[in-house]
């Protein structure tokens, strides 16, 4: 499918790629507010929800110490609550694709349902803690790859990207980044899960070696076989990057934890190291989102074009 210059600058979704990139961007910061929160054990500083001491918005008096975490978790959550409906709205209203309207509208329900999860998280308190975190902690992470995933289909290189030779060698590699993307969401949430203390270190630590064979095994085979495919082999090399500074950060996490497992409270560096693993892992999560959809739109034309289509613009020349 070709298209012309003119086209491509007049594609009806491009203000909104823009507002997904933003939204994507709002709900990292919500992720690394959120790994805050639980570094700082701030989870239970504010007791009612939805409101915070009976109130919206609370006063400067309020906001200290492990409060300002769980209100500032709180407070930008409504905003990724908010930013979501507007891309959900503007989606139906802007975008001809039936599936991307759905998508929409699906990344609003569950980002409503990962509110009511951080609620009942709240109310049941402690006991709760376990059961609850983890499932909140893994439908943050696939709401954050679904925004992602809106990004991507509403993006000027989902346009534009090329057609490679279909064959059932690159149909594997596509399957290896749908494994890759997996292998990392089940990771994310083996880290929350320790965390939260709902298990020990080890199932986080098998996993983390299951991951990194899997990823190298995919970013090395998308690199060896598509050199010449940019919009390919560039998440792949960003893949094998993050991964590399993840690892690091989870062992110097862990032994900085080992080194205050005698304090009263949470210090640092433990706080940082921790916070910036998580962070690290959502932004290795979205790049093998895109690798992977990416991947299915260029190495899988057949199956693409009925899935993922995008939506025929004035000017389009097929």
């Amino acid at each position: 499918m070709l298209k012309s210059e003119s086209s491509i600058e007049n594609f009806p979704t491009r203000g909104l790629h823009r507002f997904a990139l933003a939204v994507a961007s709002l709900t990292l910061v919500l992720l690394v507010v959120g790994g805050l929160v639980t570094s700082n054990e701030a989870g239970d500083s504010v007791p009612d929800w939805p409101l915070s001491f009976g109130r919206w918005l609370i006063s400067s008096d309020y906001f200290v110490a492990n409060i300002r975490y769980e209100y500032s978790h709180r407070f930008i959550a409504g905003m990724v609550g908010f930013s979501t409906f507007i891309l959900a709205v503007w989606a139906w209203r802007s975008d001809s694709r039936a599936w991307m309207r759905k998508l929409g509208w699906l990344a609003f329900a569950a980002v409503v349902a990962q509110a009511l999860l951080g609620g009942a998280r709240v109310l049941t308190g402690e006991a709760g803690k376990p059961f609850i975190a983890v499932p909140h902690a893994l439908l943050a992470q696939s709401f954050f790859g679904t925004i992602v995933a809106i990004a991507v289909f509403t993006s000027r290189s989902w346009w534009e990207q090329s057609r490679v030779k279909f064959s059932a060698v690159d149909a594997r590699t596509a399957r290896l980044t749908v494994y890759s993307v997996g292998a990392v969401l089940v990771q994310l949430v083996l880290g929350a899960g320790f965390r939260h203390r709902a298990f020990g270190i080890i199932p986080h630590i098998i996993g983390a070696v299951i991951v990194a064979a899997v990823l190298l095994w995919t970013a090395m085979t998308v690199v060896a076989r598509h050199k010449g495919e940019r919009s390919l082999r560039r998440p792949a090399i960003t893949a094998i990057a993050l991964l590399i500074v993840q690892l690091c950060l989870g062992v110097g996490a862990y032994l900085a934890r080992l080194a205050a497992a005698g304090d009263a409270q949470p210090l640092e560096p433990m706080i940082s190291l921790t916070v910036a693993h998580l962070t690290v892992g959502a932004l290795l999560l979205a790049d093998l989102i895109v690798l992977m959809l990416r991947c299915y739109g260029s190495l899988a034309p057949e199956r693409a074009e009925k899935t993922f289509a995008a939506p025929r613009a004035e000017g389009v020349v097929v």
